[in-house]
């Protein structure tokens, strides 16, 4: 039986002049190719920022590149390109069990599970199997806590946990190290700024991701953050209207009082300055920036996705609503971020998630996951153009930039469910591209990782495994893959001043990957 060589979830990378050079490469190949090739520095980078779209897995970015009618700007020249394995340490969701620092094997990442195209009866959640891989993607999906953890701590975790390893321990994060060197921290999300990411990001550390009170006041006294960006303004809805009875969700009341009336004080000095205006926080972007600074645009939890209407939303095109009012956008409140931490001459730290890109996949909203998508993309460009103007003290030669996710949500082809892995239906630039969701929630599937810079070469040592599986006549085939966890410790060992990844931390990317 003949195979049909099909390259699922890649196409990412795949479109147009960019398809040649990553399909051509397989295995280690894609690990090893740029380096010097892209013009990435060595050394220890004296800035990193740290891109992170929630939930965007492969067929996220082919969705909105589909849209856009071309690739992004991480998919370009000088960027090198990796996989990422997000799998947990085991899905409970507590720091107990017999060996809570050991991997369990039935979570993690094998291609011959992920692929297995064997029919399935059944169904869960009200979406059909269809292939035994799709049930075993999502049975075995991570969460947005363990895999930020991974990606700011270095350590594989359970479900749910906030930088906080199998046993319970807080596990050190590359914000705190950033902050020990003595750079400045920039945490901005989309969503609650205590949210597992901005939470993972910012250097909180809970047994549990829920606990949004207690990470909110982590983040606000813990002495690492300088600036901090994101909703869960608690006295406001999601379409920005005043409540009539405030919600402490997301924040205490007590520190949101004490933040409001300008007297929540920051261990090294001075007192968090509120704003909530969205005009306010555009002329951020210049001149000087008040540190510390806290912007809570006037939004219970998202920026603009959970606008209303929500459910209609589901089967509408991007830009179908009206957006919300005098709300900032994503990149607005980056740049207000980036001038905030860029004058520090120690360097600086900045993670910025595009977290609403999630929240629209949960809602099967592939229109509004584009529009958050188009925001995300947005960020990174104009960091970019900064970067590559070089006329702010920094630049390529002395800044890491990561651009990566999470997690994966299980977004295929229009025929998937009879055509397995089938890649989404290019319908042209602007044009809603064909697809079928295959759950509302995660996926166990790897994700992309593009990084450029100084230290950017290093990503190319780390171990890593093929992601192939032949059978039944059929081939399938992504990068080979190491996982999120070597982000962590990656950037730990540029932060410490370390030279580069030693034998033993070969070692342990190895063992993550068995």
């Amino acid at each position: 039986m003949p195979v049909t060589p099909l390259l699922p979830l890649m196409p990412l990378a795949l479109l147009a002049a960019l398809a040649a050079p990553l399909v051509a490469q397989t295995g280690d190949q894609i690990g090893t190719q740029t380096g010097d090739q892209n013009g990435n520095q060595g050394g220890s980078p004296k800035n990193i920022v740290v891109f992170i779209s929630d939930g965007g897995g492969y067929n996220t970015h082919r969705a909105y590149e589909l849209w856009r009618g071309g690739p992004m700007v991480y998919q370009g020249e000088g960027w090198d390109r990796y996989s990422v394995a997000t799998h947990a340490l085991r899905g409970g969701v507590r720091p107990t069990g017999p060996d809570p620092l050991i991997q369990d094997p039935k979570l993690a990442y094998d291609p011959a599970k992920a692929w297995d195209t064997t029919a399935l009866e059944g169904e869960s959640g009200g979406y059909p199997f269809h292939f035994a891989a799709y049930r075993w993607l999502r049975a075995t999906a991570p969460d947005s806590a363990n895999t930020a953890s991974a990606i700011f701590t270095g350590v594989t975790t359970y479900k749910g946990a906030i930088n906080i390893d199998g046993e319970g321990n807080p596990t050190r994060s590359a914000a705190e190290a950033a902050s020990e060197r003595g750079m400045s921290v920039g945490i901005v999300s989309s969503v609650p700024f205590s949210h597992a990411t901005p939470a993972c990001a910012g250097g909180a550390h809970v047994p549990k991701r829920e606990m949004f009170v207690a990470i909110a006041h982590q983040m606000l006294s813990g002495g690492v953050c300088d600036v901090i960006a994101g909703g869960g303004h608690p006295k406001y809805d999601d379409n920005g209207v005043k409540r009539t009875e405030a919600s402490y969700v997301f924040v205490g009341q007590e520190d949101w009082s004490e933040l409001a009336g300008g007297t929540l004080a920051h261990p090294d000095g001075g007192t968090w300055t509120l704003v909530e205006d969205a005009e306010r926080v555009r002329s951020l972007a210049e001149g000087s920036v008040p540190l510390p600074l806290m912007i809570v645009p006037r939004t219970g939890q998202t920026l603009q996705q959970q606008r209303s209407p929500r459910e209609e939303a589901r089967t509408t095109t991007p830009g179908a609503h009206e957006p919300v009012e005098g709300m900032p956008t994503l990149r607005e409140m980056a740049l207000a971020a980036l001038n905030g931490v860029d004058d520090d001459p120690d360097g600086f730290f900045l993670m910025i998630e595009g977290g609403a890109v999630d929240w629209a996949m949960h809602d099967n909203q592939l229109g509004r996951m584009i529009e958050e998508m188009e925001d995300y993309h947005s960020t990174i460009e104009a960091v970019c153009e900064i970067l590559d103007a070089g006329d702010r003290g920094y630049d390529w030669s002395n800044t890491l930039v990561i651009v990566t996710s999470d997690h994966d949500h299980l977004l295929l082809g229009p025929e998937s469910d009879t055509d397995p892995f089938q890649p989404l239906k290019d319908n042209g630039p602007g044009k809603m591209p064909g697809y079928r969701w295959h759950s509302d929630s995660h996926s166990n599937t790897p994700v992309p990782l593009f990084v450029r810079g100084a230290g950017a070469e290093r990503f190319a040592k780390i171990p890593t495994k093929p992601d192939v599986f032949i059978g039944g006549g059929r081939s399938f085939e992504r990068p080979a893959y190491f996982h999120q966890a070597e982000i962590g410790k990656l950037m730990l060992g540029l932060l410490d001043g370390q030279a580069g990844a030693d034998a033993e931390d070969s070692r342990q990317g190895e063992a993550l990957l068995r």
